[in-house]
C-alpha cells in the first residue's frame, strides 16, 4: 500500500498515513495500544478527551486570543472605563465570596496581576505636577487605589479563612499558593490612597460643565471609593485579631457596617454607565500558573446578581450586633441554631466570621472568659449553679469540676460552631458528636452523686443515686445538650433531602420519641429546680458582653421554655409521622428528590437481597449513630415494624384525624408557651428571642392544620370520618393574620442601615402590599377547598426555607 504524497502552499510535502494506521489499528486486540517510546503520559491525557472542563481552562479559542491582544498597560483610561472595570471586579469578589478560586476571580484582571515593573509604585496615587492630562492620571490616581483597596478587602477576608473555622475545598478553595493582595501597602497607606482618589474624583466631578458624563461618572466612583472605605473597616474591626486587642472595636464595626449598608442601598440600583474596555479581563489566566491544579470553570455573578450577594452579606455580617445583644446561653444556642437555618446560607466568610468573633484560641471573645466559663454559666442557668459550690469545697472536688467542665465546653462550643459550618457538615459534626455527650452524660452522673454526697454527708449513701432526691444537675443538663443534638441532626436531613420515601415515618415515628423524651426530662428538671432554695446567679460583665443575673424563678421560666418546645415539636412530629405513614400505605406519598432515590435503592435490592432485608440495613446505616445510647431508648428495626403493625389496624381516616388533633395540641402548647414567656419576661429583647424562636415553628404548625382541615373535602374515601374536618373562617383569619404579623415584624426588625424616615415609611408600605397579597393567596388556598370536586388524594411534602427549613409542610393534591 502507497501512501499519497501532499504538498502544502510552502510547498512542504506530508505523507498521509490515514489508510495506514486504520489498517494497523483494524489488526489490534481491544486493549492494544500502539505507540512510539516517546509517547508520555501527559501527551496521551492532551490527546484523549475525557470530558473535564478544567482541562480546557488554559486552551485560548479565537476569542480569546483577540481579546488578549487588546491588553494594552498603557492605555489612557477615562473615568467611564474605571467604572466598567471597577463593576467587573465587584462581580469577581462578590463571586470569590461564594466559594470561586482567585484564578476565577479578581486574578483575571490584568491591572491586578500586573508585574510591579510595569507600574512603578512611586506612580500610583501621586498626581503629577503641572498639566495632570500627562501620563496616565486616572490609571494611577483612581483605578490602582481602587484596586489596592480591593486587595486589602480580599486580604482580610482571606485572612479570616486561616482561622481554620472552615473546611478547605467544601466552602473555601485554597488552591492558589501564590497570593496578591498588594500585601506591599500598610492599611494606613491604603487609606491615604483612597484620600488621594476622592480628591482627584471630586476635582472631576466638579467639571460637569465640561463633560457631564465623566463628571456623573466620578460622583459615582466617589461613592464607590466611600463604600469601599468603609468596608475596608468593616473588616478590619470585626476581625478575631482586632477584637482580642481592643473589643470594642466590634461596636466600631457595626457602626461603620450601618454606613455602607446605607451606601450600598443608594448605589445598586443605578444604571450602568461605564464602557467596557477590551483586553482588562482574562477569563483563561490559569495557563499562567502551570503548577496549580486545574480549576472548574466558573460563570461570574451579573451585576444585579453581585448586588444582591452583598445585600445579603451585610444583612448577615449585622448579625454579629445581635450577638452583642446575648443575655444567657439559652438566647446563645436559639441565635446559633436559627443562623444554621437561614436562606439562603450565609457566605463562607459570615460563618467564620461569627465563629470567630464567638470563640477564638479557647476564649469567648465577647465575654472575655474561658470557654470552661461558659458551661459553668450554662449549667448554672438551667438549675446547677448549687453543685459548684459542693464541689469547689474540696481539692479533688474541684479538680474533678474543672475537668468536667473543659471536657463539656470542648462539646458546647464545637456544636455551636458547627450550626455556622454548611448544613451537610452540621449533620455530619452532630452525628459524631452524640457518643460524645452520652459518654459525658455518665461522667456527669458520677459527678453529681460525688457532689450530693459532699452537700449532704449525713444523708444515706443510696439517697446520692435516687433522682427523685437528687437534682443531677450536671448530668441533667449534658442530656438535654445531648437530645438537642439529636433533634437537629434528625431534622437536618429533612432540610438535606438524604432520606427516602419510606424513611420520612421511620425518622418521624423516632423523632417524636426523642421529643417526647426531651419534653419528659425538662418537666422534672422543672420539678426539681421548684424543690430547691431560692437563689441567684451573679451577673456576668465584660467589656462588651453582659450576660444577666438568673435567679431561681428565671432558671424555671427557662426550663419551662424548653419543656414547651419539645411538646410542641413532639407533636408536630407525630402529626409528620400519621400522615406519612398513611400515605405509604395509599400509596400516594410525593417527595420527587425521595422518589429517585427510593427507586435507585429499590433497584440495587432485587439485584442483592429481598427489599425487607434491605430496608432493614438501610435503618441500621441511618440510626447506627443512635443504636448504641444509653438514653433515650434506641431504636430498632423490630420495634419500627411492630409500631407499624399497630397503626395498621386503625382506618386511614382515623389516623389523619388524629394527626390533625395532635397539631391542634402543638398549635396550643405554643400559643400557652407564648403567652406565658410575655407575662414574665422582663426585657422586650428577651421576648423577641423567644418570638423568633416561635414565629417559624408555628407557622409549619399553622399551615399543616390548614392542610389537614381541607382534607375532607378532596377525598371521598375518607368521608366517613368520625369527625367532619372543615375549613373554618377563624382558622383562615388565623393563617393571613399570621402572614401579615411575619410581614409586619420582618419590617420592624430588619436593620435600617441608617435610612431616612420617609424611605422607612416607604419600606413599610411595600412590605404591608406584600403582606397582603400574600394574605388573598392565603384566602385563595383555603376557598379552594370550598371549590373541589371529589378527586383522588395525593400528598405531597415540602419546605419552607424562608420559614422554617427542617419542619415539612404536607399538601394534599
Amino acid at each position: 500500500m502507497s501512501d499519497k504524497v501532499i504538498v502544502d502552499e510552502s510547498g512542504a510535502e506530508w505523507l498521509d498515513i490515514t489508510k495506514t494506521l486504520e489498517v494497523g489499528a483494524s489488526e489490534l486486540k481491544v486493549g492494544e495500544i500502539l505507540k512510539p517510546s516517546s509517547l508520555t503520559l501527559y501527551d496521551a491525557m492532551v490527546a484523549v478527551q475525557v470530558m473535564d472542563p478544567r482541562l480546557d481552562m488554559g486552551m485560548l479559542t479565537r476569542e480569546d486570543q483577540a481579546q488578549i491582544a487588546l491588553w494594552d498597560m498603557d492605555r489612557r483610561l477615562t473615568l467611564t472605563d474605571v467604572v466598567w472595570i471597577m463593576d467587573q471586579m465587584f462581580c469577581c469578589e462578590m463571586t470569590l465570596h461564594h466559594s470561586a478560586s482567585l484564578l476565577q476571580t479578581i486574578y483575571t484582571c490584568n491591572y491586578f496581576t500586573a508585574d510591579d515593573d510595569l507600574v512603578p509604585r512611586e506612580t500610583i496615587g501621586r498626581r503629577r505636577s503641572g498639566d495632570q492630562s500627562e501620563g496616565n492620571a486616572v490609571r494611577d490616581l483612581v483605578l490602582y487605589p481602587m484596586l489596592i483597596a480591593v486587595g486589602a478587602c480580599c486580604a482580610r477576608v482571606w485572612r479570616e479563612y486561616q482561622n481554620d473555622n472552615l473546611y478547605p475545598d467544601e466552602d473555601v478553595h485554597s488552591g492558589v499558593l501564590a497570593l496578591r493582595f498588594f500585601d506591599e501597602y500598610t492599611l494606613g497607606e491604603v487609606y491615604g490612597l483612597l484620600d488621594g482618589a476622592q480628591a482627584y474624583l471630586q476635582d472631576a466631578a466638579q467639571n460637569e460643565a465640561a463633560d457631564s458624563v465623566q463628571a456623573s461618572a466620578a460622583k459615582e466612583l466617589s461613592e464607590q471609593v466611600e463604600m469601599r472605605r468603609s468596608w475596608l473597616r468593616v473588616l478590619v474591626d470585626l476581625s478575631a485579631d482586632t477584637i482580642s486587642d481592643d473589643p470594642a472595636a466590634l461596636r466600631r464595626g457595626v457602626e461603620q457596617l450601618r454606613i455602607v449598608t446605607e451606601l450600598h442601598q443608594k448605589n445598586k440600583d443605578k444604571a450602568e454607565i461605564g464602557t467596557p474596555v477590551g483586553g482588562v479581563f482574562d477569563r483563561k489566566c490559569m495557563r499562567k500558573y502551570p503548577t496549580l491544579t486545574p480549576v472548574r470553570p466558573r460563570e461570574l455573578l451579573t451585576r444585579i446578581e453581585a448586588h444582591e450577594a452583598f445585600s445579603h452579606i451585610l444583612t448577615d455580617v449585622a448579625l454579629v450586633e445581635r450577638l452583642l445583644a446575648i443575655e444567657s446561653v439559652e438566647h446563645l444556642v436559639h441565635f446559633f441554631l436559627r443562623f444554621s437555618r437561614r436562606q439562603p446560607a450565609p457566605v463562607p466568610y459570615v460563618r467564620s466570621l461569627l465563629m470567630s468573633v464567638f470563640v477564638t484560641n479557647g476564649c469567648v471573645q465577647l465575654a472575655q472568659q474561658s470557654v470552661a466559663g461558659l458551661a459553668r454559666r450554662a449549667i448554672g442557668e438551667l438549675g446547677g449553679a448549687h453543685v459548684w459550690e459542693a464541689l469547689d469545697g474540696s481539692a479533688d472536688g474541684r479538680r474533678r469540676a474543672e475537668v468536667f467542665c473543659n471536657d463539656a465546653a470542648g462539646l458546647l462550643v464545637c456544636w455551636l460552631k458547627s450550626l455556622c459550618q454548611n448544613a451537610p457538615r452540621q449533620r455530619r459534626i452532630g452525628i459524631k458528636s452524640i457518643g460524645n455527650w452520652d459518654a459525658l452524660q455518665a461522667d456527669g452522673e458520677q459527678l453529681d452523686m460525688a457532689a450530693f454526697a459532699l452537700a449532704n454527708p449525713r444523708m444515706a449513701e443510696a439517697a446520692a443515686g435516687d433522682p427523685d432526691v437528687n437534682a443531677f444537675a450536671l448530668s441533667s443538663w449534658v442530656y438535654h445538650m445531648k437530645l438537642l443534638v439529636m433533634e437537629t441532626a434528625l431534622l437536618t436531613g429533612v432540610r438535606l433531602e438524604v432520606y427516602l420515601d419510606y424513611e420520612f415515618a421511620q425518622v418521624f415515628c423516632y423523632a417524636a420519641q426523642v421529643f417526647e423524651a426531651h419534653q419528659t426530662h425538662m418537666a422534672r428538671m422543672a420539678r426539681m429546680a421548684a424543690q430547691r432554695p431560692q437563689q441567684q446567679q451573679q451577673q456576668q460583665q465584660a467589656p462588651v458582653w453582659t450576660m444577666r443575673a438568673v435567679g431561681t424563678n428565671e432558671c424555671i421560666a427557662q426550663i419551662e421554655r424548653w419543656q414547651a418546645l419539645a411538646a410542641a415539636q413532639k407533636d408536630l412530629a407525630t402529626s409528620q409521622w400519621l400522615v406519612s405513614h398513611a400515605g405509604e400505605r395509599l400509596g400516594v406519598f410525593q417527595a420527587p428528590w425521595a422518589r429517585r432515590r427510593t427507586r435507585l435503592a429499590l433497584e440495587i435490592s432485587r439485584q442483592q437481597q429481598e427489599p425487607h432485608d434491605a430496608q432493614k440495613a438501610r435503618f441500621a446505616l441511618r440510626f447506627r449513630a443512635f443504636m448504641h445510647l444509653g438514653s433515650p431508648a434506641p431504636p430498632s428495626f423490630a420495634g419500627w415494624l411492630a409500631t407499624s403493625a399497630q397503626l395498621d389496624t386503625h382506618a386511614l381516616g382515623e389516623l389523619l384525624l388524629h394527626a390533625a388533633a395532635v397539631v391542634g395540641e402543638a398549635k396550643a402548647a405554643l400559643e400557652r408557651s407564648r403567652r406565658a414567656v410575655a407575662a414574665s419576661s422582663s426585657t422586650a429583647d428577651a421576648m423577641a428571642e423567644w418570638d423568633e424562636c416561635f414565629r417559624p415553628l408555628y407557622f409549619v404548625v399553622l399551615a399543616n392544620s390548614v392542610s389537614l382541615a381541607k382534607l375532607r373535602r378532596r377525598s371521598p374515601a375518607l368521608a366517613q370520618m368520625p369527625q367532619p374536618l372543615r375549613v373554618t373562617g377563624a382558622l383562615a383569619l388565623e393563617y393571613r393574620s399570621h402572614v401579615a404579623d411575619a410581614a409586619a415584624a420582618l419590617v420592624a426588625n430588619k436593620p435600617n442601615g441608617g435610612s431616612s424616615s420617609g424611605q422607612l415609611r416607604a419600606k413599610a408600605e411595600k412590605k404591608r402590599r406584600k403582606a397582603s397579597n400574600q394574605a388573598q393567596a392565603a384566602q385563595r388556598w383555603v376557598d379552594e377547598a370550598e371549590r373541589m370536586t371529589q378527586s383522588d388524594v395525593k400528598i405531597a411534602w415540602s419546605c419552607a426555607p424562608d420559614k422554617h427549613p427542617d419542619w415539612p409542610i404536607f399538601s394534599f393534591l
